[in-house]
């Protein structure tokens, strides 16, 4: 999918996102504090809701396109129980029967409206449906009919980056996601790269499978690594040789990333790869192992990358040539510079409103002077006040 805009307001906390709209590659850019992370967070709140969470108090109006390049627009809201309601735990089984409902949602494709609902009904295509759940959305409630199935697939490809967890808990993702279903069932079930790009799986559970059944594909994510670390002349993933320290014994059938560098005999196994290392891997491989039509949300870019991860990185990004949004937050003078200023939104607030400008509205570009320099100038900029 590719997300075209966004309205967004939180009842509860009375936090309200002016329209927003985002091209291919949108970089937020402002001070600290003005609501830059709210931004990818109200994203990522959409896909809750299309995937059947009830969100208290939630406000919302977002247009969006399909990989069929088909235009939606879904909007609806639900009640608002409070802001103490943010913190009941709805997933128990007491508290399920409370969740905040649905007061009216809406659902046009290519401008014409195929879902109306309010407290009461839902009308779908024309036609009234059965009795169905007032606390989850239409999206996630009829996601297996033909005219919303698209809708909700897509907000299902929407990612969220992010790497700041230990090892040992991304070893614990990999235990949970792996050693459950077996090694060898999900070798033989994603074979192909389409089939591997599509399979919903976690990206380092796609870079496994590549590695074994796809070396082509892996070997031109390996070069691009090397090429930022030339130290590192070798990767693999495959199960530990040896025991090694800090990995309890029921984790010895899981395949670990592995590194070998240069003039060093033994392989670095996945806990002590550094932070930056393994972020840039993991970025590397959304772009290749993705599906096609992913949102990829990156919250602060810069964040755990040296400045040679920072370059590369960049540059992979920007050239990539696949069906693929970025919405990156970044405040790295080299990032937002590297960036053309026609990509750049700049995120201001005023008391709980937030809203986001182009350049343009500041005649940036206009003028001989640097871009960037020209950004940073801005009180705008400065305080990320209006």
């Amino acid at each position: 999918m590719k997300l075209k805009s966004i309205k967004y307001f939180d009842k509860s906390i009375n936090w309200r996102l002016e329209r927003t709209e985002f091209k291919d590659l949108t970089l937020l850019v402002g001070a600290s504090g003005v609501g830059k992370t709210q931004i990818l967070n109200a994203i990522l709140n959409l896909k809750r809701i299309a995937n059947g969470s009830s969100q208290n108090g939630i406000e919302w109006d977002v247009e969006f396109s399909t990989v069929d390049d088909s235009i939606y627009r879904w909007k609806g809201s639900f009640e608002n129980k409070g802001f103490e309601a943010n913190f009941v735990n709805y997933s128990d089984e007491e508290n399920k029967k409370n969740r905040p409902k649905i007061i009216s949602e809406n659902v046009f494709l290519n401008g014409k409206e195929v879902v109306k609902r309010d407290n009461k009904d839902i009308i779908f295509d024309g036609k009234k449906t059965v009795k169905l759940s007032q606390q989850e959305s239409v999206i996630n409630l009829l996601k297996e009919e033909e005219l919303i199935s698209p809708a909700y697939q897509g907000f299902s490809k929407i990612i969220h980056d992010d790497y700041s967890h230990t090892m040992k808990e991304f070893s614990i993702v990999y235990f949970k996601n792996i050693l459950r279903r077996g090694v060898k069932n999900l070798t033989k079930k994603y074979q192909s790269l389409e089939s591997i790009q599509n399979s919903g799986e976690e990206t380092s559970v796609k870079l496994f499978l590549i590695y074994n059944n796809d070396r082509e594909t892996f070997k031109k994510i390996k070069d691009l690594f090397s090429d930022i670390f030339p130290q590192v002349e070798d990767i693999k993933i495959e199960l530990l040789k040896k025991d090694v320290k800090g990995i309890q014994p029921l984790f010895k059938d899981i395949p670990f990333i592995q590194l070998k560098e240069k003039g060093v005999k033994d392989w670095i196994h996945e806990t002590n790869i550094s932070s930056g290392m393994f972020r840039t891997l993991m970025h590397i491989s959304e772009l290749y192992l993705c599906a096609e039509g992913t949102v990829i949300l990156i919250d602060e870019f810069e964040n755990s990358l040296g400045i040679n991860c920072i370059d590369e990185l960049t540059e992979d990004l920007l050239n990539s040539r696949r069906k693929l949004q970025f919405i990156i937050t970044s405040h790295h003078p080299y990032i937002i510079n590297n960036i053309s200023y026609e990509n750049w939104k700049l995120v201001t607030r005023k008391a709980g409103t937030v809203r986001t400008h182009d350049a343009q509205e500041f005649n940036i570009g206009k003028s001989k002077h640097d871009a960037f320099i020209q950004l940073i100038n801005l009180d705008e900029y400065k305080t990320g006040i209006e």
